[in-house]
């Protein structure tokens, strides 16, 4: 049988199966191929969008005493007096890196300073560029030098090695030579292939993100298009800047690839648990704003050019977490101490070394502790629109309107200005609040069960052991929604009620005795007459009217404004406070009045306590953003609904918000601060 099948196989007259395999085989190469059409098609514009800006060679200009050549810059000293001068100086091993300048031969140019003090041993410079080397010593007075690159992937890199000598009195830097300039020039039109890959790949990840929350390939080739062609347009106009944020942008989506697998899971898993249905139109606008977030604020925060506010600073106690002085964060020191953080006089408060902790295992990894920290910051506040969604839909039932909470958030200012600013214990306790809150929302009347108990008992820990301050906010909108539902009479359900109180008191048991014991004293002796002495002082001093947040109650009030206005605009201000009244008239929201009371108090009552105890540093008023938008979207999904023109209405409040948040981060990552 076997014989005989082969010869009939092999049988010129009933040959067909064999004929039919070959159209079979080509007929899946094709559907691949069409399938992969719109990434082919993207890859054709980048090479040829690439090789018609590489066709004119254009100089790369780098000022080294600019704080923007920072990025460009390896084992340099900082850049004297703040940029007020055009140099830098090298230390022993330095390199100066310029990404995109082309593949083909390059000619560097730079201004060298051989001058040193007298006694000094005279510089002995080694210049190091594609595998050759030039040694000299240059001239005393600033000197242009002409290098030869030869051709390389794309990115030229000089490595400078010198004998370093230290100055006269408490200056302790090996100082090497100044270097005031650098010029490179292409000598052939051949693009940079190092940036051509790049953007290829970033292509790429972007083309398949979109493929994977259920986009069309053309369609997901036609939103690739649209940050392909503004790099590219980029790189043509302002390369180094372009360039240089190649990378970080590839990181982003690299994160976005393994963030959207367990991340649709999990919140797929909990809506279907909590029996909330979403459309799978709103699912794929969902994971699509959430990718759109991700890439600007997470390849903001790692764009080289950034200089977050508060880095330095919790960079230093990650460090000393890894070099074994987590006492000196554990216990009341100067970290804790409140002084002139709040505008009081003294008094120590629980400053949680949670962030560290959580920073700490990435930098043992070799990570860079300000890259890891700024990452981390922008995925916790991108997540947080997930959980204003989930928030949104299970109070209102409306799965456009959640949509809408969600994305009006990201095109919040606030979220911008607190990841430039880098208090990433901040970042972490709103975090951990709003999973909190939206746990509570979910499990609002079975609080009591043993496994939501013990959950929820572990995410009030989270709260105060995250961030003190905010942990409290979270705890007294908690304690409200209690005393609002025992006024309210809920007999039949008191689980809510005990549930809250008693989570709130086991929770305390376990932080007061990992961590709050410490300050029992210290705050009695030191923190509670501090507090007393500054509610007398604003009290009895003068009620002056600057924008102030500590000279006086009106002052702070006037500061909490401002702030408010600037980081919520007036518009989305005036429309949150309309949809603060819809919350209470909407048929299903109104249901819900105790969580949104409970919320608003916080922001009345804590606006007080700025006011007239500490300053909260604006803390109070982050916590209420989500809030706010989710009032705003009621309004906007209202609108949507009822108004012939009111999805136009809609689309162009968007667009502005959209451009006013684009011209802030704008401002955050390249002209703040440098």
């Amino acid at each position: 049988m076997i014989q005989e099948d082969t010869q009939h196989q092999t049988s010129a007259p009933t040959s067909a199966p064999q004929r039919q395999a070959k159209p079979l085989a080509f007929g899946m190469i094709t559907a691949y191929a069409r399938a992969i059409a719109p990434l082919l098609l993207l890859w054709i514009v980048i090479l040829l969008g690439m090789a018609l800006i590489y066709w004119q060679p254009a100089t790369s200009q780098l000022d080294i005493g600019s704080s923007y050549a920072r990025a460009h810059l390896v084992g340099f000293f900082a850049d004297e007096a703040q940029g007020s001068t055009t140099y830098a100086y090298s230390g022993a091993q330095s390199a100066l890196t310029v990404p995109g300048a082309g593949s083909g031969a390059l000619v560097a140019t730079t201004r060298i300073n051989g001058w040193r003090p007298d006694g000094v041993e005279p510089a002995q410079v080694t210049l190091s560029a594609g595998g050759g080397s030039l040694q000299f010593s240059p001239l005393t007075t600033p000197t242009l030098y002409h290098i030869f690159l030869p051709p390389g992937v794309g990115d030229a890199r000089i490595d400078l090695s010198v004998n370093p000598y230290q100055p006269a009195g408490a200056d302790l830097r090996s100082l090497g030579i100044p270097l005031e300039q650098l010029a490179v020039r292409p000598l052939s039109r051949q693009p940079a292939r190092t940036t051509l890959g790049w953007l290829m790949l970033l292509a790429a990840l972007l083309w398949t993100y979109g493929r994977r929350i259920g986009l069309a390939p053309w369609l997901a080739g036609g939103l690739t298009l649209v940050p392909v062609a503004a790099i590219l347009l980029g790189i043509w106009r302002v390369r180094l800047l372009l360039t240089v944020g190649l990378v970080p942008w590839v990181i982003a989506a690299l994160l976005l690839h393994l963030l959207l697998g367990p991340g649709r899971w999990l919140l797929a898993r909990t809506l279907q648990r909590h029996r909330l249905e979403v459309a799978p139109l709103v699912w794929r606008w969902l994971w699509g704003i959430f990718g759109v977030a991700l890439l600007i604020k997470l390849g903001g925060m790692l764009y080289p050019h950034i200089r977050v506010f508060d880095e330095a600073a919790h960079l230093l106690r990650v460090r000393w977490v890894l070099d074994g002085r987590f006492g000196e964060l554990y216990f009341p020191n100067y970290t804790s101490f409140m002084g002139a953080t709040v505008g009081i006089e003294g008094g120590y408060f629980p400053y949680s070394p949670l962030w560290y902790l959580v920073s700490a295992p990435f930098a043992a990894l070799g990570l860079p502790i300000g890259a890891t920290m700024n990452g981390l910051s922008a995925v916790l506040d991108v997540s947080k629109g997930l959980l204003i969604f989930v928030i949104a839909l299970a109070t209102t039932r409306r799965e456009r309107l959640a949509l809408l909470a969600t994305a009006l958030y990201h095109l919040l200012p606030m979220p911008y200005y607190l990841l430039s600013w880098g208090n990433y214990p901040t970042q972490l306790g709103l975090w951990a609040t709003l999973v909190a809150t939206t746990y509570l929302v979910l499990n609002y009347e079975r609080l009591l069960q043993r496994r939501v108990f013990g959950w929820w008992v572990a995410l009030l820990a989270l709260c105060i052991l995250t961030y003190t301050v905010i942990g409290i906010f979270a705890w007294t909108m908690f304690g409200l929604v209690a005393l609002l539902e025992a006024l309210r009479g809920r007999r039949r359900q008191p689980g809510i009620i005990r549930g809250v109180l008693v989570g709130i008191i086991i929770a305390e048991i376990f932080a007061f005795g990992i961590y709050h014991v410490q300050f029992a004293g210290v705050m009695l002796q030191s923190t509670l007459p501090s507090l007393l002495k500054s509610t007398q002082d604003k009290a009895d001093g003068p009620a002056t009217t600057t924008v102030d947040a500590r000279e006086s109650p009106l002052s702070n009030l006037n500061a909490n404004t401002v702030f408010m206005r600037n980081h919520a605009t007036d518009g989305l201000l005036l429309v949150g406070l309309i949809g603060m009244v819809g919350l209470y008239t909407d048929p299903a929201a109104r249901r819900w009045w105790v969580i949104w009371t409970a919320w608003l108090s916080i922001f009345v009552l804590y606006t007080l306590v700025s006011a007239f105890v500490a300053d909260m540093v604006l803390k109070h008023i982050f916590f209420i953003m989500p809030l706010l938008c989710i009032a705003a979207a009621l309004v906007a999904d209202t609108l949507w609904q009822r108004v012939k023109l009111g999805r136009w209405a809609v689309a162009a409040g968007a667009l502005a918000l959209l451009a006013l948040v684009a011209e802030r981060w704008h401002f955050y990552l390249l002209i703040k601060r440098h």
